[in-house]
């Protein structure tokens, strides 16, 4: 089977420091880290997104060191959101084990384990039903 793997590199000369919001221009070190995306024709995607680490140099911030953040990837970034939108759908329209095949079936490699994880890292908004008490 075809995979596509894309190379991203990140060329920013600065990043705000996830705690402080402080704009960091230090470099600290460069590292990698394998995104997955949505399939393209039937073919899993795989992004290996090289990033930098930056020190913070705000002397009052609990961070020294911090990570670019990236509003296009998942919380844990390992998913791009829009996979991890589609791996939810899938999770929550069935049980797990159901839901792995369904995601292995449309070309979004995933474990049952994962997709529970998706679930109980989800928050659900709790409305109060009209009915509820009428019986």
């Amino acid at each position: 089977m075809i995979h596509w793997s894309l190379r991203l590199k990140v060329t920013g000369f600065c990043a705000s420091c996830p705690c402080c919001r402080i704009v960091s221009s230090r470099p600290h070190s460069r590292y990698s880290r394998k995104v997955q995306d949505l399939p393209i024709r039937d073919h899993p995607v795989q992004l290996l997104l090289l990033s930098h680490k930056w020190f913070c140099d705000n002397e009052d911030c609990q961070k020294r060191i911090f990570t670019e953040r990236f509003d296009w990837l998942s919380t844990n970034g390992r998913r791009t959101k829009r996979t991890d939108t589609t791996l939810r759908k899938i999770a929550f329209s069935t049980r797990c084990h159901a839901a792995e095949k369904v995601a292995h079936a449309v070309h979004i490699p995933v474990s049952h384990d994962t997709l529970l994880s998706i679930i109980q890292r989800t928050e659900i908004s709790s409305h109060v039903s009209p009915f509820r008490g009428i019986r």
